[in-house]
């Protein structure tokens, strides 16, 4: 049947051609259509929600929005954590659902539910299913040195964002300012005295000419009028002319009309000062975070936008331009471009290799044809199931070019190698060899497909990002397999006619008759495999204890960010000025490129505490440092700039959006659990002086955001005596502090929020404080002092909770060389050591928690791949000894990967277990060769000289196998690039897996086999 089909193939090879052809082309039309990314577009199973009300304290904001909010959270089903923080008028929340929920229909559910909780008076709530496309894909800056962000806000809402949205593949346009102007009404006091108004009368009266109101539909003339009564003021002049009833009644009662204009100013400015935002040169800057839709091709939309930005900079009004921070598409673009160049160096090295071994050009050409025709397949199958281009999906290709290449080998090998007669008879041998080899190599690339099954079911982090990868590379594993059936027969077969020249490499053979002795020599004195075997799992358990551990690998960006805190109560001005001397700093150093700052906002979310602040740093491309040593120097240079900011932390931006997608928002997390957010915080201080203390880790952060100080303002029994209710008063500070709102202009299509104040009147000394006059109900005035009493409070914690319980959080990251799981237990020693208070307990997360679990998920996934391999040997070998022999000497592997990343100072990752993954797959092709070939000649129980024939005649095709792949995969290994350092443990992993795998199936598999088939075997030499 296979020689018929075989010869069905050579018939027809012309048209396989033309299917090669078609294959190439169809495959190069899905590559050019997939989007382009760095990571695969999934959705977390996470829901962050936002509320933002501007002023509310801490309290007020955990009683009426938090607390109700968690518990409709808490109850929302699949739901298995709701973390939250309040703090004044903010409230954040995180919810995250279990492993087998829907994210975006719980997303959508989740939304539901909470769109019926009932939000103070101008809350404002926000609900994000976190998913990577909601971060910026690039970042660009209105800049001006004559206008503020307000006064360019009316120019980015309504030229620029509209013409980015219209871009095809652009999902959001934020803007980080200052914020929209608004009018300010600044009433004089005396005036107010003069005609015996309070300003919570003005803002009522204001309110109430807010027109224009609907008075019904005059039909006349044949036309149809609509009326609308007390049309609204357009701009503050107009604003300014408006009359309210405010002056003194008459004898009916009637009170004369008064223009606001006589009460006190009217101008437009910026609104008070919460959110600001910088660009190094420049006076003032507009930030503009843009965003891409889930699934776009995410190169291709940041050039449409950067085209469209262009065109809008020529149309600009004077004073402003528009200046680009940062672009990931950069990023993306140069990683997958490292990668693509890594692969293709792999198999020009390993197409030498197959020259060497071969000796013939023609026949490395054959071999490594298989490559970019599994890619263009894998392509194809990638595109048809949704997927795209990304670091995950290419390391999947790039992972499995070593099996692609063995299946060739392999074919092409047996059928060209030692051929005799004229080219008929050799067509003939070839075709034979190639029936005889071709279900082995099929049924071993079936066996290799199902070990990195189990890869898809992976779940957290790991599984969301590495179930693009097992799939490609299960799909080029398939398709190469295809290749090999179809395509590889015909190239081997025609080869096989051009030439009868024998080739071996020099050397070739003193090692077949070395390896041969030693083989022998083993099979008769079979306890020499017994220190082998102790010396490997002495190895192996040295490794898996010495190794420094990380949840995924360094990646070079060129592009961080350095959050920071300003000392508690700083303001947003404060915040700002630190920031400037930052950036001043940063761009002192020769890496650095462009500087941007933001204050009074997170790098997640749109609003934060006025003293939080944040730059983004992005770096020259051709500079001289990585980004972990220029990080590294400016973290030193900051604080030494800057030594009483609470916290300064600095993390590259991909690994920061992934932990803030994941929830793993440093390498090492403390939590601290108690009843008390001021228990917590007190315990907090103790742990994090303990911690460093000791010195034992690179950064340490108590996160402890706080409100600032507060005054409590308490009023006193003559307030109640007076009428002059809590809101009453909180009305008459909240004029003079902040300002009230009472209602809007339109100005076009620009809406310009009216805040009336009264001026003159801000007390900027606390003992003066409660001299503040206040209007009595009676019309009299007081001093403050005699109707409350003010008490400073001090700090005021934010309050945080983990499924409604309190808790506190230490960031911390290991020293540089030291693994994840050496820390863990450094902390935890230092926790033991620390006594904390009764009733605070820890807890451990962070990457840690992460790469614990993805650690035991793997460990799971390669004890099940090895029993998967035993049971699916033991039906192809008709044995379980020698399925047994084989599963054993595969395991065995795993201590060369170990042995290459220690040498390297590698850390054990989970790339790198994947890694020890991909070595079991290519180590039972190589099982399977010998084994099989033994079976072929003597059935299910091979004597002891068939194996060693066997093994003596698959070595040169298992010795070629194993340095091409191995050598293959050295770009990776060396790190071609920076794009490739997320897969640069894999490569190192396999390369010593490989190698070591390869002594394991030539010599310790028949080694054992024979000795525990056969008790006294008489071998020949």
């Amino acid at each position: 049947m296979i020689r018929g089909y075989l010869r069905f193939l050579w018939e027809t090879r012309y048209t396989v051609f033309l299917l090669i052809g078609l294959l190439l082309a169809a495959g190069w039309i899905a590559f050019q259509e997939m989007p382009e990314s760095i990571f695969p577009a999934v959705d977390f199973p996470k829901v962050s929600v936002l509320v933002h009300t501007n002023d509310l304290p801490v309290k007020f904001m955990l009683l009426q929005v938090t607390r109700p909010l968690e518990e409709a959270a808490k109850g929302e089903p699949g739901v298995t954590l709701v973390r939250s923080q309040t703090g004044n008028g903010l409230t954040k929340l995180h919810v995250y659902f279990g492993p087998h929920t829907n994210p975006d229909l719980a997303y959508l559910m989740l939304q539901a539910r909470l769109s019926h909780i009932v939000l103070p008076v101008g809350a404002k709530m926000s609900v994000r299913l976190m998913t990577p496309n909601i971060y910026p894909l690039s970042e660009y800056a209105l800049v001006s040195n004559h206008l503020d962000s307000s006064a360019m806000m009316a120019t980015f809402a309504f030229s620029i964002r509209p013409a980015i949205l219209s871009v095809q593949g652009v999902y959001h346009v934020d803007d980080t300012g200052r914020g929209w102007p608004e009018v300010h009404i600044r009433l004089n006091p005396q005036k107010l005295a003069q005609y015996h108004l309070s300003a919570a009368q003005v803002v009522s009266a204001l309110r109430a000419q807010q027109g224009p109101f609907f008075s019904g539909v005059l039909n006349a003339f044949h036309e149809q009028f609509i009326l609308a009564t007390t049309p609204r003021p357009s701009d503050a002049a107009h604003l300014a002319n408006v009359t309210l009833p405010l002056g003194r009644a008459n004898a009916a009662g009637v009170h004369a009309p008064i223009a606001l204009g006589a009460l006190g100013s009217i101008q437009t400015g910026p609104p008070p000062l919460i959110r600001q935002a910088a660009v190094a040169g420049y006076r003032h800057a507009l930030l503009m975070d843009i965003s891409a839709q889930q699934g776009a091709n995410q190169v291709n939309v940041s050039s449409a936008v950067q085209k469209r930005i262009q065109l809008l900079e020529a149309h600009l009004p004077a004073h402003m331009h528009i200046v680009p921070i940062y672009k990931m598409s950069h990023l993306i673009q140069s990683s997958l471009s490292d990668v693509w160049i890594a692969l293709g160096l792999g198999t020009g090295i390993a197409f030498l290799i197959v020259f060497l071994f071969l000796g013939r050009w023609d026949g490395a050409v054959a071999t490594l044809a298989v490559v970019p025709l599994a890619v263009a397949a894998t392509m194809l199958a990638l595109h048809a199931l949704g997927f795209g281009i990304n670091i995950m999906t290419l390391g999947g290709i790039t992972a499995a070019i070593g099996a692609l290449v063995d299946h060739a080998i392999v074919i092409v090998e047996r059928g060209i190698h030692g051929l005799e007669g004229d080219a008929e008879t050799r067509r003939e041998q070839a075709l034979r060899r190639i029936r005889d080899i071709l279900p082995l190599m099929t049924m071993a690339t079936l066996t290799s497909c199902i070990i990195f099954l189990p890869l898809i079911f992976l779940s957290g982090t790991i599984g969301l990002l590495f179930r693009s990868m097992a799939m490609a590379i299960v799909i080029a594993l398939v398709t190469s397999q295809i290749i090999a059936i179809v395509v590889t027969p015909i190239f081997a077969m025609w080869i096989a006619t051009r030439a009868k020249h024998f080739h071996r490499l020099p050397g070739e053979r003193w090692l077949r008759r070395h390896y041969g002795r030693l083989l022998v020599a083993g099979m008769r004195r079979p306890w020499l495999a017994v220190p082998v075997v102790l010396v490997m799992a002495l190895v192996a358990g040295i490794g898996a204890t010495q190794l420094p551990t990380a949840f995924l690998p360094h990646w070079d960006e060129g592009i961080f960010v350095v959050p920071y805190r300003t000392p508690v109560g700083s303001g947003i001005g404060e915040t700002m000025r630190v920031g400037r001397d930052f950036m001043r700093i940063a761009l002192e150093n020769p890496n650095v490129e462009r500087v941007d700052l933001v204050a009074g906002r997170g790098l997640g979310n749109a609003y934060a505490t006025p003293n939080k602040g944040a730059l983004t740093i992005l770096l020259k491309a051709h500079r001289t440092q990585s980004t972990e040593v220029v990080m590294r120097s400016l973290r030193h240079k900051l604080r030494k700039a800057a030594p009483d900011l609470t916290t300064l932390e600095t993390m590259q931006v991909m690994i920061n959006r992934l932990g803030n997608l994941s929830g793993s928002h440093a390498p090492l997390v403390i939590k601290l659990f108690g009843s008390s957010s001021a228990i917590l915080h007190k315990a907090g201080l103790h742990l994090t002086n303990a911690l460093e203390a000791s010195h034992d880790f690179q950064s340490i952060v108590l996160k402890s955001p706080s409100a600032g100080p507060e005054l409590a303002i308490h009023p006193s029994a003559l307030a109640n005596m007076e009428d002059f209710t809590p809101q009453t008063l909180s009305s008459e500070i909240k004029t003079r502090y902040w300002g009230r709102r009472a209602g809007f202009l339109l100005h076009g299509e620009q809406i310009l929020p009216i805040r009336v104040e009264v001026e003159g009147s801000k007390s900027r000394n606390l003992a003066n404080f409660g001299g503040m006059l206040l209007r009595l109900p009676n019309g009299t005035l007081a001093p403050l002092s005699q109707v409350a009493h003010v008490q400073p409070l001090g700090m005021v914690p934010y309050v945080t909770h983990q499924n409604l319980v309190p808790y506190a959080a230490i960031k911390l990251s290991p020293k540089a060389g030291e693994g994840l799981s050496q820390a863990a237990a450094r902390a935890n020693q230092i926790i033991a050591d620390a006594h904390l208070p009764p009733g605070v307990t820890s807890h451990i997360g962070g990457y840690y928690h992460e790469q614990q679990k993805s650690f035991q998920q793997m460990t799971v996934i390669l004890i099940g791949a090895l029993l998967i391999l035993l049971i699916l040997l033991g039906f192809q070998f008709g044995s379980q000894k020698a399925a047994t022999v084989a599963i054993f000497s595969i395991a065995l592997a795993a201590p060369g990967a170990l042995i290459l990343l220690m040498i390297t100072h590698t850390a054990l990752d989970s790339t790198a277990f994947l890694g020890i993954l991909l070595v079991f797959a290519i180590a039972v092709n190589n099982v399977i060769l010998v084994f099989a070939r033994a079976r072929q000649m003597d059935g299910n129980h091979p004597r002891p000289a068939s194996v060693v024939f066997a093994a003596h005649q698959r070595l040169r095709p298992i010795l070629m196998t194993m340095l091409a792949d191995v050598f293959g995969f050295l770009p990776l290994a060396i790190g071609i690039g920076r794009g490739t350092d997320l897969l640069q443990p894999l490569a190192i992993s396999v390369m010593g897996g490989l190698a070591l795998g390869t002594v394991m199936t030539l010599w310790l598999a028949p080694v054992l086999y024979v000795a525990w088939t056969t008790k006294r075997p008489k071998i020949s030499n």
